[in-house]
């Protein structure tokens, strides 16, 4: 089954089975353009990646954003999607982002996708909105002192 994650940069021989994974899932399941999936923010991001063997299964990027990271382009394989690999993923992110003094996870979320995302501890900001297409809304989780990871339910 699927390896552990493992944080790749552009130039890495494993972004062409990220960029794969991505191209499966955004453009031809969800008809995002394909002129749009790969953007400016690819050669800064920090890139992700579960394999299977050789083959990528599951990737996210993170982008610096503000005093925040970005998390993007989050696609797990149609047929091991429910396994926790996304989870696993989200969770990576905000190791990394509290590693890196980051304040807050920030993201776009499919409009579908705002239950996943709020068990991981993310809240909704702002309306809904269309991109490629797709009803979206920004989605914020609270990291470290004074963020949602530290304070007390009220």
């Amino acid at each position: 089954m699927a390896s552990e994650i493992r944080a790749i940069r552009s130039d890495s021989p494993l972004y062409a089975g990220a960029l794969r994974l991505r191209y499966e899932v955004f453009v031809l399941e969800q008809a995002v353009p394909e002129e749009i999936e790969v953007d400016e923010h690819d050669a800064e991001a920090q890139h992700f990646v579960i394999q299977d063997g050789a083959e990528v299964v599951a990737t996210m990027r993170l982008v610096p954003y503000g005093d925040a990271l970005k998390v993007g382009r989050v696609a797990v394989r149609k047929d091991l999607r429910g396994r926790g690999l996304g989870r696993r993923m989200i969770e990576e992110a905000a190791r990394v982002a509290e590693a890196q003094g980051a304040r807050a996870l920030v993201l776009s979320s499919q409009v579908v996708a705002v239950p996943f995302y709020r068990k991981l501890g993310f809240v909704e900001e702002g309306p809904v909105f269309d991109e490629a297409g797709i009803p979206h809304t920004r989605m914020v989780k609270r990291l470290g002192p004074g963020g949602e990871e530290g304070q007390e339910k009220q």
